[in-house]
């Protein structure tokens, strides 16, 4: 069988040499041209048809590419059947190991890491896959070994290890063999491939066969793909009004009532979502409520996720994130407003990109920085700290960055 594999960034160099090993005449491009050339090289080695830009025009049995991927690069090229890179990964995915994948536009990387820490301390062995790094996750956090992307390839490239749970955030997409996928929500369902098809159709390759958890706001688009699912339940609802730099006040629904503190190094009311999604995971997966309630308490975030301070009566907040969009800022500064800390704010975004696809829309976020009557500051992307304007009681600095 003749196969064309688009796009050497998001793990056409995974998938090429498997489909060799099936006895396939493999073709591989690089698209986007920025494959590095020893990852070109050794894919020629092994006996795989390497092309940059364009593939070689002509029929193909069967072309594999990331939903993303526009047709644009198909132009000369027939074929008999075209799949999603989500798609080879199905066909080739025989890890055993409980997995549990997680996709959504906002929130994959939050609710990984609140499952993962859930585990960890209920005496898991647990790997954590996500767009700040890789590796495990024990009861003292994410000891990241390695930068890998989280599209569906390198989920065929997770490591060995005698693991109990592999926690894996995916981009778009997934296996469809995990034996829990979740989806965290689609709160926009924004145009990919030029916009000739949208993230629905791509993130709906993670549902599974086994068991599936999603939004009950959005049991519509989902539950058309699956019949075995469960949906998030509002377990988790603030006490009183919170307090920038101030514990999290919370009740939490989890096998009985408890009253949970959250510290308060970190915004706290942004993972209440995620957090309702990783106790769904953890019933599931029938956790006890003792070590789930003490692991909530010792929860501080995401490393550069939220994190907050007040240095010389001025408030900070730091965001590194590869999903910043007018969608994320305008959740930060909702966050802050309920907090009562957003008078006199400004926000600095600094555009800095690690294989990071989506690009910031600055007509967007500037309208919504308005919105809240924020000022608005974008770096030229070098990493320089620009001065804060005088006057300012709230600074909200986010970078995007990350491994997608």
């Amino acid at each position: 069988m003749k196969v064309l594999l688009l796009d050497m960034t998001h793990g056409g160099q995974i998938l090429a040499p498997l489909y060799k090993e099936e006895g396939n005449e493999v073709y591989v491009c690089d698209v986007y041209r920025i494959a590095p050339a020893e990852m070109l090289d050794g894919l020629k080695a092994q006996g795989i048809n390497v092309s940059v830009g364009n593939p070689p025009a002509g029929h193909y049995d069967l072309v594999s590419m990331p939903c993303h991927c526009p047709d644009v690069f198909l132009e000369g090229c027939t074929y008999d059947k075209r799949i999603w890179y989500s798609q080879s990964v199905n066909h080739f995915m025989d890890d055993r190991r409980f997995r549990i994948e997680v996709t959504g536009v906002k929130g994959k990387t939050s609710t990984c890491y609140m499952i993962s820490h859930l585990l960890a301390n209920a005496g898991y062995r647990v790997y954590l896959r996500s767009s700040r790094g890789s590796g495990p996750y024990t009861e003292k956090g994410h000891d990241i070994e390695n930068l890998k992307s989280i599209a569906p390839p390198y989920l065929l490239d997770l490591p060995e290890g005698d693991y109990d749970a592999m926690v894996c955030e995916v981009s778009l997409g997934g296996s469809a063999k995990a034996d829990i996928a979740c989806i965290t929500n689609l709160l926009e369902d924004y145009g990919i491939a030029r916009k000739t098809r949208h993230a629905e159709e791509a993130k709906k390759d993670i549902i599974t066969q086994k068991m599936n958890i999603f939004l009950k706001s959005e049991e519509k688009i989902w539950s058309k793909y699956c019949s075995s699912y469960t949906l998030t339940s509002n377990r988790v609802t603030p006490v009183s009004t919170p307090s920038f730099g101030s514990p999290l006040e919370l009740n939490v629904d989890y096998k009985g009532k408890h009253r949970v503190d959250l510290d308060g190094s970190f915004l706290g009311l942004q993972y209440l979502e995620a957090m309702d999604m990783a106790l769904t995971v953890c019933e599931i997966m029938d956790i006890p409520a003792e070590k789930v309630i003490a692991a909530l308490r010792t929860f501080k975030g995401v490393p550069g996720r939220g994190e907050i301070r007040i240095e010389n009566g001025i408030k900070y907040v730091r965001e590194r994130n590869p999903g910043i969009s007018h969608m994320s800022v305008r959740r930060t500064l909702e966050t802050l407003k309920m907090m009562n800390a957003i008078d006199d704010a400004v926000v600095i975004i600094d555009p800095v990109s690690k294989k990071v696809c989506d690009k910031l829309d600055r007509d967007l976020i500037e309208e919504v920085v308005k919105e809240y009557g924020a000022d608005l500051i974008v770096t030229p992307g070098d990493g320089t700290e620009p001065e804060v304007p005088a006057g300012k009681k709230t600074v909200v600095r986010m970078t995007k960055e990350g491994y997608q």
